[in-house]
């Protein structure tokens, strides 16, 4: 996979994270979080089994992994920044 499609994909991940935080915070931030931890565990458990037993993967797939962990997280920062850390579900109800 080539580095254009690389950045292709982390513009379309960009973009479909900014438009869930815009949409709805709490929604966005379960999101960023949880894809995140799922990507991220994914790329540990490949990792090690790479190690263990060396399977053909291409050159893509580690940097696709990384990708996919650390734009939901870069997102989520900029919007919690964005907004002092008052999320419209942490205000009171009444």
């Amino acid at each position: 996979m080539s580095k254009e499609r690389l950045l292709a994909i982390t513009l379309i991940q960009a973009i479909v994270y900014t438009i869930v935080w815009i949409i709805d915070d709490y929604t966005g931030l379960i999101m960023s979080v949880s894809f995140s931890t799922i990507a991220f565990a994914i790329l540990i458990i490949s990792w090690i089994a790479d190690r263990l037993e060396y399977a053909d993967v291409g050159s893509w797939y580690y940097p696709l992994i990384i990708i996919s962990v650390v734009v939901p997280l870069i997102i989520a920062a900029v919007f919690w920044y964005l907004k002092d850390g008052h999320m419209n579900w942490m205000n009171p109800i009444f």
